[in-house]
């Protein structure tokens, strides 16, 4: 996630593994999401040059993504590699049999061609709520972790380059003066080291970072928090949705996220009265907004209802799978490839491999 060297090799070396298991495999169909824009072209190719129907599940627009880092550290050339990104990326979305998107604002940014041919449909995410029950915040995981007796905002997830590491920082700090908090961060990899580092430098001894847990403990993980939080730099732009935040809704707590008001996340919170959305990169806001829940705790408690209450209502996995079956059809996929009904729930049970 930080080497950009290393994480482009890791991606064609991915790609390459991938497609021995589908020339195995022979597929039906091929369905890509969160794969990067140097993974896409090469399964595309071998599905073209196969027939098998290729559908671009879109779940972020990783033109304008790269762009947006770019431009930051290549203030001239950045601009110019963002724009062609973004016209690679059009391109790929132009040849694709079919295209989904996650937002109902999404479809003004695909390519002409798609709009006019319909080649496109709305189908937004979901997590799976029965695999994050609602836990109490003094359960098994947090007891182990120290964590029972403190209110506790946790991050949990991947961090790239779209997050804002220092967000972790201030507001460790802003927490100094209230004993019983704490930050908590579970996550690995380069990012999560250096915010340890930066932590231990700083005598934060606030902020905690623990890596990833067993996919077992993750409900566990969220329920320990009185907040779940995700800090979004600009870079993350008004596209991409972070999945995370629908976990956290399943989880039953109040979110606080640092993320552009017109991207879909901040309307859901706005929307169920789940948390609250702040400007990205505003991290006197960020943790504003964290101080200010933590002090107004009915509030807190009655958001972290709404949030589970969302969930229940929307992330509903019988009516995803009839979506998605009705999206292949729409591709050109028999239905005679489709699932049989006792299967078809666990068939969509997972529909994002890499959150943001």
């Amino acid at each position: 996630k930080v080497s950009l060297k290393s994480r482009i090799q890791g991606e064609l070396e991915w790609a390459t593994k991938c497609i021995l298991e589908l020339k195995e495999i022979q597929p039906s169909a091929l369905l890509i999401s969160c794969a990067p824009l140097s993974v896409v072209p090469r399964l595309q190719r071998f599905a073209l040059s196969r027939g098998i129907p290729f559908i671009y599940w879109l779940q972020d627009l990783q033109g304008r993504a790269i762009g947006e880092l770019f431009k930051s550290k290549l203030p001239l050339l950045g601009q110019s590699l963002g724009r062609l990104a973004e016209q690679y990326e059009m391109q790929l979305l132009e040849r694709s049999r079919f295209v989904i998107t996650i937002a109902p604002g999404h479809a003004s940014a695909l390519p002409e061609s798609v709009r006019a041919q319909r080649k496109y449909e709305l189908l937004e995410n979901w997590a799976n709520i029965e695999d994050v029950p609602l836990e109490s915040p003094t359960n098994e995981w947090a007891e182990k972790h120290g964590l029972s007796t403190t209110r506790n905002v946790i991050y949990s997830g991947t961090l790239g380059f779209k997050h804002d590491w220092t967000a972790f920082l201030h507001l460790a700090r802003a927490l100094r003066r209230h004993a019983d908090a704490r930050v908590v961060l579970v996550s690995s990899g380069g990012a999560a080291d250096r915010i340890a580092a930066e932590a231990a430098s700083h005598n934060l001894s606030n902020l905690i970072v623990l890596p990833f847990q067993p996919f077992s403990e993750v409900s566990k993980v969220l329920g320990a928090a009185a907040i779940l939080i995700a800090p979004l730099g600009p870079s993350a732009g008004s596209f991409c949705v972070p999945s995370k935040v629908l976990s956290y809704h399943c989880a039953g707590r109040p979110t606080v996220l640092s993320i552009d008001p017109r991207n879909p996340a901040a309307a859901m919170l706005s929307n169920a009265r789940s948390g609250i959305a702040v400007p990205p990169g505003d991290r006197e806001r960020f943790s504003g907004a964290v101080l200010d829940l933590l002090a107004d705790q009915p509030r807190c408690l009655e958001m972290g209802r709404n949030a589970r209450r969302y969930a229940e209502r929307t992330f509903n996995l019988s009516a995803v799978a009839d979506r998605f079956l009705s999206i292949l059809t729409k591709a050109g996929v028999s239905s005679s490839n489709f699932p049989i009904e006792s299967d078809r729930p666990a068939a969509v049970q997972t529909p994002i491999a890499a959150g943001m």
